[in-house]
């Protein structure tokens, strides 16, 4: 899937490019004869890898040579002659292959495969964090599972033909700081021998000769012509690429600058989770995890991983003393252990009743309520006595238990003390922060600035003047005429500190708020969908928030973190929407977990959001309910954006998504469909469509064309718009 850019440049760009290509290409042929290189020849290697220098194998019934699968030699191979000369050399590569496989997807998805992974204890594999969270969620070793519906397993071979595909059992670790995952698969036949793991650091190998083996894929943010020609118009397939270890670099993941291992060996997407393997020791050095086109690629190294005690009790097959610590990253382990479960808990039918899977319950009385799922990942059963069932929050690996306490009512969650009662209560709200992501990092500040409507008559006025409505952690403007928010603008983090400020409270969504929608007291009503409009319409639409209240409910203090929560309660910031839609709460995976597949490529743990409806001329009307008994036709939009903009260790990064919900006739004039069509946009064409103005920065920042742009499409799921011109 997600993986490392090949890193090529044509010497056809004038006299600096064909300079830098003839001394890279000097220097990589004296690091092939172990030869002294000149400084400025490590400065052009760092930036440029040339195909015919670094060779891609085909490996084909478990060996390979210097032949292609067509007859003709492999391109480049004159260099690496001794991988097929030196029988020893050759086993060394040949006995690793039967570990590497594919992570096939075993549901219907867009997504051909994962990515790769490879075996490194009895029946454990390693891949990476971005990967396994296509399948899997949750972080840590603890409170991990599989995405509701979703399914994955590994085949050994994917060469010219598929083999048997494994399943994957169970998620063992998604790793809270590295891009490391580790699965559990079904009972591996005797001939797979885990791979032996290095306790040597690879950042400390500088011109190490490596292997890469994955599974290259056909990768559009690179040359069609380059990769093509180097991989022989074969993709998906099971390859082997040499290479040369580069040292460390800082590189940003998962909300941090780690310091990686890096190699200069021809990846592409698909490689992710592909084992690195030194060629004098036949040892794990590294796992790949991404790449850079024309800059560098970069692995986990093992050895750091050698360092983490929880990775070392897992009994993986490093080939030496782990010593298990001291390590940097205690930190990330102490959030992990801390992070609430998932929220939801999926309940199956049985003859009509919905259960727990593996609690037997019974149907409550015909007059007692029913079974209410808390976002703390407790049930509850109205009897009419009140009976709460707690889901533990135990390793995926290990059996839940379960807990059956009696207890009386509670009070009402502390959110509703603030709900708006006069236009005073809205002082404090600042809104939107355009210098949010300055925090939270020690790199330089940078400024975000609030979109804005591209024609400000078609802004709904405040009563006080303006036209900007803030609130705790975020504002918004609205369309007058459509009675919704144009645009909404809001600061996300996922920094434990400020997601939990206070210990000993409940940050359940039932613990905050008992919840309900209600109007903006700073806004005349004729620029309001009234909450009636949702509630009388029979079920075809949901109160969608635009801004999700998970991404705001957070502050320095409990009280802080409550008005974010029940700010998002606003009808301004509602809009009608699938079930489902933004809906994190329920278990499933949906259109507003593309924050978390930005974070993967972030440099801090804060976002800002930019997100609204698209407001087309040719919106289709529903005919609903208005306040005191009225009627309203609204239109209602069919698709709605999304840009995420992230902090990167060289400035900002961006990201525009546009989703569509499907509107068909029924008896209720509308439904929507449960089937979206996500896909990435650049923000030139979704600023086209909504008529909302980006600030040139983001414009300039915008990831559509990147690496890190298709990375998260992949990751999403989501098609790439073809751009426009």
């Amino acid at each position: 899937m997600a993986g490392g850019g090949l890193e090529s440049l044509a010497p056809s760009d004038g006299g600096a490019s064909e300079a830098a290509f003839e001394s890279a290409r000097a220097g990589m042929e004296n690091l092939a004869r172990g030869i002294e290189v000149a400084p400025q020849q490590l400065s052009d290697l760092e930036a440029i890898i040339i195909p015919e220098l670094r060779p891609v194998y085909d490996i084909k019934d478990g060996s390979f040579t210097t032949l292609a699968f067509d007859g003709r030699a492999t391109p480049g191979h004159s260099l690496w002659t001794k991988l097929t000369s030196e029988a020893a050399l050759k086993q060394r590569i040949v006995s690793a292959l039967p570990a590497i496989g594919r992570i096939e997807l075993l549901w219907n998805t867009n997504i051909p495969y994962g990515g790769t992974g490879f075996v490194v204890g009895r029946n454990l594999l390693m891949t990476n964090r971005h990967v396994a969270q296509i399948f899997a969620e949750g972080l840590g070793d603890r409170n991990l599972q599989f995405i509701n519906g979703r399914a994955a397993g590994i085949d050994f071979r994917r060469d010219s033909a598929p083999g048997h595909v494994f399943k994957i059992l169970n998620v063992r670790m998604i790793h809270p700081y590295w891009d490391m995952a580790i699965l559990e698969v079904e009972g591996l036949p005797d001939n797979v021998t885990p791979l032996s793991l290095a306790v040597a650091d690879a950042r400390d190998l500088l011109r190490q000769e490596i292997v890469a083996i994955g599974y290259p894929a056909f990768d559009n943010r690179n040359p069609e012509d380059v990769q093509s020609d180097i991989m022989r118009s074969r993709f998906q397939v099971k390859r082997l690429q040499p290479g040369m270890l580069q040292g460390a670099f800082d590189t940003d993941s998962f909300g941090k600058i780690v310091n990686a291992a890096t190699h200069d060996c021809s990846t592409l997407g698909g490689n992710s989770g592909s084992a690195l393997i030194n060629l004098a020791t036949g040892e794990v050095v590294g796992l790949h995890f991404a790449g850079r086109y024309l800059e560098r690629n970069y692995a986990v190294p093992t050895g750091a991983l050698a360092k983490d005690q929880r990775v070392v009790d897992l009994d993986l097959s490093f080939n030496g003393t782990a010593s298990g610590g001291p390590n940097d990253w205690g930190a990330w382990w102490n959030k992990a252990d801390s992070a609430t479960p998932a929220e939801g808990v999926n309940l199956v039918d049985a003859g009509g009743v919905k259960q727990i899977p593996g609690v037997v319950t019974q149907a409550p009385p015909s007059g007692g309520g029913g079974v209410v799922v808390s976002s703390g990942g407790s049930v509850t059963f109205e009897v009419p006595l009140r009976i709460t069932v707690s889901l533990g929050g135990a390793p995926a690996h290990e059996a839940i238990s379960e807990s059956v306490a009696l207890e009386a009512a509670k009070p009402p969650a502390p959110g509703g003390a603030f709900v708006p009662k006069s236009i005073a209560d809205y002082d404090g709200y600042e809104g939107y922060d355009e210098k949010f992501l300055s925090g939270g990092t020690k790199l330089a500040p940078v400024v975000v600035p609030m979109p804005d409507a591209a024609d400000q008559s078609v802004l709904a006025p405040l009563k006080a003047g303006g036209t900007q409505l803030n609130y705790q952690n975020f504002s918004l403007k609205m369309h007058a005429k459509r009675r919704l928010a144009l645009f909404t603008a809001s600061n996300v983090t996922e920094e434990s500190q400020l997601r939990e400020p206070e210990k000993g409270r409940n940050y359940s969504r039932a613990g905050l708020f008992n919840e309900r929608w209600f109007p903006d007291l700073r806004l005349d009503d004729k620029y309001q969908i009234p909450n009636v409009f949702y509630t009388q319409d029979q079920g075809a639409f949901d109160k969608g928030h635009i801004v999700r209240r998970d991404d705001v409910a957070w502050g320095k203090t409990f009280e802080l973190l409550l008005k974010g929560n029940v700010c998002s309660f606003h009808v301004t910031n509602c809009s009608p929407q699938v079930e489902g839609y933004n809906r994190s709460d329920s278990g499933e995976k949906n259109w507003g977990d593309l924050e978390n597949h930005v974070l993967s490529e972030a440099a801090s743990e804060r976002l800002c959001v930019f997100a609204g409806p698209v407001l087309a001329d040719d919106d289709r009307i529903f005919a609903g309910k208005g306040p005191k008994g009225t009627s309203l036709r609204a239109p209602v939009p069919r698709r709605f954006w999304k840009v995420v903009v992230a902090r990167v260790a060289d400035g900002l990064a961006s990201y525009g998504f546009v989703l569509e919900q499907d509107l068909s006739d029924t008896e209720l004039e509308f439904t929507v469909s449960e089937e979206f069509i996500g896909a990435m946009y650049p923000l030139s064409e979704i600023s086209e469509m909504t008529g909302v103005r980006f600030d040139q920065s983001l414009i300039d920042a915008d990831q559509y064309d990147t690496v890190r742009g298709t990375e998260i499409a992949m990751r999403a799921g989501s098609r790439k718009r073809k751009k426009k011109g």
